[in-house]
């Protein structure tokens, strides 16, 4: 089963998705939590919410900044921290898109400031 993903990096903001799921239980789409930093989102398309804040972030978020230009490059790359939203490939892609426009929103109020980047394509959102 292949996945796709978007990767939505910020500065600081979440200790785990406690936050974020409060925020999505606005919406009538099912959620459930797997693990305090692992949310489930959807149905009958399921979308993953995964954070990270290991030291691979920052690194990753650096070299980002600098292969795939940005005018805020100087800020992505101080990132420490993503949710990394993924998918299965035969999903629905307006029930995923539906989903996505839920969750990036929500992190963005609750971190101030993010960015989302898909890594297949290269690009930036």
């Amino acid at each position: 089963m292949q996945r796709l993903s978007l990767l939505i990096l910020f500065r600081d903001g979440f200790d785990d998705l406690t936050a974020l799921q409060a925020a999505l239980a606005q919406y009538r789409d099912p959620l459930r939590q797997v693990a305090p930093d692992h949310l489930k989102f959807g149905a009958p398309a399921e979308l993953d919410v995964q954070l990270n804040s290991e030291s691979d972030v920052l690194i990753e978020s650096q070299e980002m900044a600098e292969f795939f230009p940005h005018k805020d490059n100087i800020e992505i790359a101080l990132c420490n921290q993503r949710i990394e939203l993924s998918w299965d490939m035969k999903d629905d892609p307006g029930l995923i898109t539906n989903l996505i426009g839920f969750v990036q929103p929500e992190v963005n109020r609750l971190v101030s400031k993010c960015w989302t980047f898909d890594p297949q394509a290269g690009l930036w959102f």
